[in-house]
């Protein structure tokens, strides 16, 4: 039976129960984190907690104990036997439960929060093969760099690209790329990096910044810089980093070939490089503490 996580008690799902005056069902008054389990460890939990701080605080939701996230993470994973596998686990919190206004509740209320596990394997026949992506004008707020669960704009763009057989959208926004819609998007030019610079209308994805950290360290051309949706067509390669897919390749956005229609060299190094961490990590899980 799955065992989930509501409001600090481990409960089977089928017992979970949410009011719905709760203000992430009514309105999506709500944030939430998403984290990649490596056969029993968690990558860059760090990094998370620092982005789910932040998006706590940029909406002004109190989580008294945001600190036993990692806990409540782990116990998830051994609860529901994930241990000797890939998995997520997904956590929302929410500004809790009050009759329905549009302001915040006075005094204010617990927050609901909500967390679960499930196995998730990575997809290396994308790694291998690549994607096609669709570009659509960016029609989200103004944001993105809130890990909110207000989708909407999100969802309905990513399925109508799903109905054109793409596997993900490439948002523009006054002419520029920006992000897809549950991932960042790389360019590679003449052997440089380029990706859109933090800012309120991307989100500051944790494989991105781990990928910027590596081309750091391997000497690799990084440049933080919005690449005009006018100059795709002159870029030699491209993929896409979020928590579930690692490094994906892209081929084609639109009707536009990237590069030899094929994953890129320096694309190919990228997730080398992230595999290498991950394992490192891996190996330096199972021999413990020096």
């Amino acid at each position: 039976m799955e065992t989930v996580y509501l409001n600090g008690q481990f409960v089977s799902r089928d017992n979970a129960w949410i009011s719905p005056d709760d203000r992430g069902f009514l309105f999506g008054d709500s944030v939430y984190e998403v984290v990649r389990c490596y056969g029993g460890f968690f990558f860059d939990m760090e990094g998370h907690m620092t982005r789910l701080r932040r998006s706590l605080a940029e909406t002004r939701i109190t989580w008294n104990e945001i600190d036993t996230f990692p806990d409540v993470a782990g116990e998830l994973i051994t609860k529901n036997s994930f241990n000797d596998g890939c998995s997520l686990v997904y956590l929302q919190v929410t500004r809790g439960a009050a009759p329905r206004t549009h302001a915040f509740p006075d005094p204010p209320v617990p927050p609901t929060v909500y967390a679960f596990a499930r196995r998730q394997s990575l997809d290396t026949l994308i790694w291998e093969r690549g994607i096609s992506i669709e570009p659509v004008t960016d029609p989200r707020w103004s944001r993105c760099d809130i890990k909110s669960t207000a989708l909407l704009a999100n969802i309905l763009a990513y399925q109508t690209a799903h109905d054109n057989g793409f596997a993900e959208v490439c948002f523009i926004r006054d002419g520029f790329v920006t992000e897809g819609a549950h991932s960042n998007i790389f360019f590679v030019r003449n052997e440089t990096l380029y990706t859109h610079p933090e800012s309120n209308i991307i989100l500051s994805g944790i494989t991105r910044k781990n990928v910027i950290s590596l081309a750091a360290d391997n000497n690799i051309a990084l440049v933080e810089e919005a690449v005009p949706a006018d100059m795709i067509s002159y870029m030699h390669e491209s993929f896409l980093t979020n928590t579930s897919g690692e490094v994906v390749p892209v081929i084609k956005i639109g009707d536009i070939v990237i590069g030899e229609g094929v994953p890129g060299t320096l694309t190919k190094k990228v997730q080398r490089l992230f595999r290498e961490k991950v394992e490192a990590m891996a190996l330096q899980q199972a021999q413990g503490p020096a």
